[in-house]
This record gives C-alpha cells, structure tokens and sequence, in this order.
C-alpha cells in the first residue's frame, strides 16, 4: 500500500524553465550595466563558467550554485570575483522566485493526498539553502512532511544515495513509496532501479495530474 510520494520538484511542482529563462535575461541585463558585457559575450561565458563548475563538481548539489556560476563568470570577464557576485546572484533567484507558481495540479492532489492520510515528499537536486526559498514561496511548506536536496545526499539522482536517504529518513520501503518528476532518468529510471514506482510527470499534462496520479498510482488506496 502507497504511504507516501516524493515529488521532484522543478518542472513538476512549478515551470522552472520560464522563471529560468526570465532571470537569465535579468542578469544579462544587470551584466551589461555594471560591466558592459553585451549580450552574446555574456550568454557565451555564462556556459563556460557553468562547465567549469560542472566538471570540477560533478554530480553534486554544489554543482548548480548560481554564485559559483557567477564567481567564475566573474573571473572569466578579469573582474574581481567578489565585485558583485551576491549582487547578481540575488537578481537571478528574485527573479525566480517572482515568477513561481504552481501547476494547477498542485494543490488538489496534496489536498486529495492529505485526505487519504498519505505523506508528501520533496526530493530535488540542488542547494538546500535556494531550494527552502522557493519551497516557501509556492506556499508549500506547511504541506510537506520530508525534504531530501542533493546538496545533503551527496549526490544527485539518479544516484541511489538520495532514494535511499529518502528511505532512512521516513522508514517506509521501497514499495511503500511512489515518485513523481518530469526527468526520465533521474527520476523515474533512478527510482525504478532500487525498486520504486515512478510516474512520469509531463507539462502539457499539468492541467489533469491529479486525476492521473489518482487513477494510474493509488488505485483504490484512495477515496473517489
């Protein structure tokens, strides 16, 4: 029987890619005014500090670090890596975190799960730090029961690691648990690995996934 389900959560809980691409615009324009950096020179460094990054920290929740990205960005462009760097970061994450909002299925199958008596979980990459913010800023933090990030885990998914934290910290089993995420192998293909059961969560179903969360993993583990 489900006890429980562990939603990822950007791209499954929230569009991260729009509030992504809207603070990246953000900060090419704040880039541009302080250092004069135009818009192709910037996108262009950008990716190379967020490769450095990457394969100095490999698989880890340190690895998405936007200060990182931007300290090294920083460094490329031969400005001091201090000069700025918090200023740039706090554009990109406000930015974020003004353009959140939950899918609309959300909040009527957290309602529909709390019904049922079955916990709700988050397990995401990324830092533990910007991952609370925008946990708070969905409105979501009353509602959750346990929180799993990379950055704590060690490693990201689809590493056993963070599946088996997630385990540790609940108690329950393997049966006992569903996951829900939009990236098919770190979340679905990393859970089925260790014996979860996974559904796969896709945009242009935001509208209905309540009902096929419902229909497809609960069976009648929960009330019509």
């Amino acid at each position: 029987m489900i006890k429980m389900v562990a939603f990822d959560l950007d791209n499954t809980l929230y569009d991260y890619d729009i509030c992504h691409k809207k603070a990246m615009e953000k900060l090419e324009i704040a880039v541009f005014q302080k250092y004069g950096i135009p818009r192709a020179q910037f996108y262009d460094t950008f990716k190379e500090a967020k490769k450095i990054i990457k394969r100095r920290l490999g698989e880890t929740g340190a690895s998405h670090n936007r200060l990182l990205y931007i300290q090294t960005f920083l460094e490329l462009i031969k400005e001091p890596p201090v000069n700025g760097a918090l200023e740039l970061y706090n554009i990109y994450w406000d930015t974020v975190l003004e353009h959140m909002t939950l899918f609309p299925y959300v909040n009527p199958l957290f309602e529909k799960l709390k019904q049922n008596k079955i916990k709700i979980a988050i397990l995401t990459d990324l830092t533990a730090h910007i991952q609370h913010r925008k946990i708070i800023k969905l409105g979501l933090e009353k509602k959750l029961d346990y929180l799993v990030t990379s950055e704590e885990a060690g490693q990201e998914k689809p590493s056993a690691k963070m599946f088996h934290l997630l385990l540790q910290k609940t108690g329950y089993t393997f049966k006992e648990i569903v996951v829900l995420g939009d990236d098919w192998e770190k979340d679905i293909e990393g859970a089925q690995k260790i014996g979860i059961y996974s559904i796969l969560f896709t945009k242009d179903r935001a509208y209905d996934m309540d009902d096929i969360c419902l229909r497809y993993i609960y069976g009648q583990n929960v009330e019509k």
